[in-house]
């Protein structure tokens, strides 16, 4: 017993002295951001007054995770080990220290003195008009298509000296990823790792800095814009690119090329059309066309007959749009229906527009036939032609034995319900009512019976 217990507490000494190696050994590693910042410094691709602000930005950082708690600890750490990450895969280049660095700032002076705001929340940090976005468990975080919606915002609203402030603190937030222009997101999302890209993000961004570069009369930014024109000619993952056959699909998310959104292609299109419109870039036309003739074949597969898809993949269709993606669907198709004259285009905004004020079918089908039974689980069948909320009430007599409500997906769906347990045979009168997310409703009755329970035996 005695060698035993000597065992023992020598495993465990040898142990804690491992441990204690490793964490030693961990202390000595150098750290990946410090040296990321030397590495670019000693190269001259920063200086040193920029590779000072960089270390006490990130210092500071460090002390303050140290010093905060909770929810605005998680918030502040996940963004410092973002950019570990982005550092440790020798990612963290010069230009990609401009944003990364700039989260980081951001991020440490909201969470040094405030809780979290609402969720997607946006704002921005006077006098700097750079636009910021809280993703919960992940910081505020740089978002390039509300900045670039914003960019375009100032134009239509004539704010030229917002315009040109906004548009430069962009320009400079830009990177060069494999050779082309792009203002790439910091986070993860939706299972892909940063720094990734977005087609919808890249296109918006090249129509808004083109009409910022008319009305400033400002050459620069147009060139800025050519440049980004590489996230279409560069397959994903890098660029934006799905290629299919001589056409393209622009993917929403360059991690995941599988993802076919519509909105996303849409819109993907119609920055890239305005871009050509101040341009007259032929290389920028010809990927216009290729995205487009591969849209117009695809458009009528977004369409259920009774409202639009958000997206597809090559396995089949994928869920329904929300109320906001159906409007975009619909107005995304309607824009290039009146840019291209596209019969595909047009025949789908229209039909789009005509879902939205028509009321959702419902069919009460037959329940479960082998389930029918007093005490016993039944499904309760219904058809669905489009996304909507359906209430269900079972009564009997004036008695009211279920009574339940869910959002269901269009096609053949169900609940289950267990009828109470009685001898005899029962019937019940059903109701169905459904109401779509534009606010159409319907409503359908049946009745169907439920056999007794059977017997004990004795």
């Amino acid at each position: 017993m005695r060698q035993t217990v000597l065992l023992v507490v020598a495993v465990t000494l040898l142990l804690g002295a491992c441990v204690s190696a490793e964490e030693a050994a961990a202390r000595k590693r150098p750290d990946p951001v410090r040296t990321a910042v030397d590495r670019a410094s000693l190269a001259g691709s920063i200086d040193t007054v920029a590779r000072s602000r960089y270390l006490s930005s990130y210092s500071s950082s460090l002390r303050t995770v140290r010093g905060l708690s909770g929810i605005r600890r998680t918030e502040l750490a996940y963004v410092v080990r973002t950019l570990q990450r982005i550092a440790r895969a020798k990612r963290l280049t010069a230009d990609r220290m401009r944003p990364l660095f700039l989260i980081l700032d951001r991020n440490r002076q909201w969470w040094s003195r405030s809780g979290p705001p609402a969720a997607n929340a946006r704002l921005h940090f006077s006098p700097s008009l750079v636009v910021f976005q809280y993703y919960p468990g992940r910081g505020l975080q740089l978002q390039p298509l509300a900045n670039f919606a914003t960019l375009n915002a100032y134009w239509s609203g004539r704010k030229d000296s917002a315009l040109e402030t906004l548009a430069g603190e962009l320009v400079d937030l830009s990177v060069s990823r494999s050779g082309f222009a792009a203002w790439e997101y910091y986070f993860h999302f939706g299972g892909g790792s940063p720094p990734w890209v977005s087609g919808m993000a890249q296109a918006t961004a090249m129509q808004a800095l083109a009409r910022a570069s008319r009305r400033l009369e400002d050459p620069e930014l147009l060139e800025v814009a050519r440049r980004a024109r590489g996230a279409f000619e560069r397959n994903t993952p890098t660029g934006a690119r799905v290629p299919v056959g001589t056409r393209a699909w622009y993917a929403l998310y360059s991690f995941d090329p599988r993802l076919e959104v519509l909105n996303g292609m849409l819109q993907s299109l119609i920055g890239l059309e305005t871009y050509v419109s101040y341009s007259n870039d032929a290389d920028a036309a010809a990927l216009f066309d290729q995205g487009d003739s591969l849209a117009r074949s695809r458009i009528g597969r977004y369409d259920t007959g009774a409202w639009s898809l958000y997206s597809r993949s090559p396995s089949g269709a994928g869920a329904e749009a929300s109320l906001n993606y159906h409007l975009l669907n619909r107005d995304f198709s309607r824009r290039l229906c009146g840019e291209t004259g596209a019969v595909e285009y047009c025949d789908a905004a229209d039909r789009f527009d005509l879902y939205l004020h028509e009321d959702p079918v419902i069919t009460p089908l037959d329940t479960s036939p082998d389930l029918g039974r007093a005490g016993r689980p039944l499904k309760i069948r219904f058809k669905l032609s489009k996304i909507s909320r359906v209430g269900i009430t079972a009564r009997a007599g004036d008695r009211t034995y279920l009574s339940t409500s869910a959002t269901f997906a269009h096609g053949s769906r169900f609940v289950r319900w267990v009828p109470p347990r009685v001898g005899r045979e029962r019937t019940y009168e059903l109701s169905l009512s459904a109401r779509d997310l534009a606010g159409n409703s319907s409503s359908a009755e049946a009745t169907f019976e439920v056999k007794g329970a059977p017997k004990p035996k004795r």
